[in-house]
């Protein structure tokens, strides 16, 4: 049989167009399926935009402070040392470190011992009421007139010695209340009185010194402790906010508003603070609605549900 080539080649090429048309609309069917999920998907995502709901407070104005750092150490009210009026052996000792004695207490007898006298016990007696807070005697033990054998401290008031900045001082005023803190009680305040602002300024340092007067009637504060307040140099009044309502993008600092239950993200500018409160200085209104509790989950123009803070 006679076979045509012609024809062989030519069935050949209608093959594969043929194959070329078939793989080319099914290319067309994926392409128009690919972007009608596509869309579908973003119609989704818009209907089902979930809205955040958010605890806000309002913002307030009210009187903030310019407030200075001061740190110190706490020292006894008053102390004094106690020595024997003569040398000799210790008989009796009627005290230890630590107990509270009274001005006039006996602390302890010394019996003075030179050969061929006789002399009857002398009393070491406490010369001011507080506590003990050294003790160098025992029982048997030999001691002189020169020799420090007590020291004894009124601690019922104590004070605290505070540096504060040369340019604070003209705010400093005898009589000023601050409340005093020490990392043994870091939940306890202790109310502290001016008493005292030393007329010298450190050149060195160019820190001035003030004295602090705090009760201690449970002996809660022992001498050396280390002790901090902050003192109020100014006030004004200002727009204020809570600490948590701040949010902090590098090194820009946000708060989210809310209008028409839509949290707005505003760039703000901080200020002096308050306890728990920060002062604003710019783009925000006394009365204005901030989020406190669910900023972390919001961007700019997300739909909110309001519950207002306690």
């Amino acid at each position: 049989m006679k076979i045509d080539l012609y024809d062989v080649y030519q069935n050949k090429y209608d093959l594969r167009v043929s194959i070329m048309i078939k793989l080319l609309v099914v290319l067309a069917m994926f392409l128009v399926i690919g972007c009608g999920t596509q869309d579908g998907d973003r119609q989704l995502a818009v209907g089902n935009q979930q809205t955040v709901t958010v605890s806000v407070t309002k913002v307030q104005k009210l009187k903030i402070g310019e407030k200075i750092k001061i740190f110190g150490d706490i020292h006894p009210f008053s102390r004094i040392d106690v020595y024997s009026r003569v040398g000799g052996l210790i008989t009796s000792e009627y005290t230890s470190i630590g107990e509270k004695v009274s001005e006039g207490d006996v602390l302890a007898e010394v019996l003075q011992d030179i050969p061929g006298m006789e002399y009857s016990p002398v009393k070491i007696e406490a010369t001011l009421t507080g506590v003990i807070s050294m003790d160098a005697v025992e029982a048997g033990s030999r001691i002189t007139p020169q020799q420090k054998l007590y020291t004894i401290q009124n601690i019922d008031k104590v004070t605290m010695m505070g540096k504060v900045l040369e340019s604070a001082l003209p705010e400093t005023k005898a009589g000023q209340i601050l409340d005093i803190r020490v990392d043994a009680f870091p939940n306890q305040t202790f109310r502290g009185k001016i008493i005292e602002i030393y007329p010298t300024v450190n050149p060195e340092t160019r820190m001035g010194e003030l004295k602090i007067l705090i009760d201690n009637s449970g002996y809660r504060l022992k001498p050396g402790m280390f002790a901090r307040t902050e003192l109020i140099i100014k006030e004004h009044r200002a727009l204020a906010v809570p600490l948590d309502a701040l949010v902090r993008k590098g090194a820009n600092t946000y708060v989210y508003k809310i209008e028409n239950n839509e949290a707005i993200q505003i760039k703000v500018k901080t200020g002096a603070t308050q306890g728990d409160l920060i002062e604003i200085v710019n783009n925000l209104q006394e009365g204005d609605s901030v989020v406190v509790l669910g900023q972390n989950l919001l961007n700019d123009g997300t739909s909110v549900r309001v519950v207002e803070a306690d």
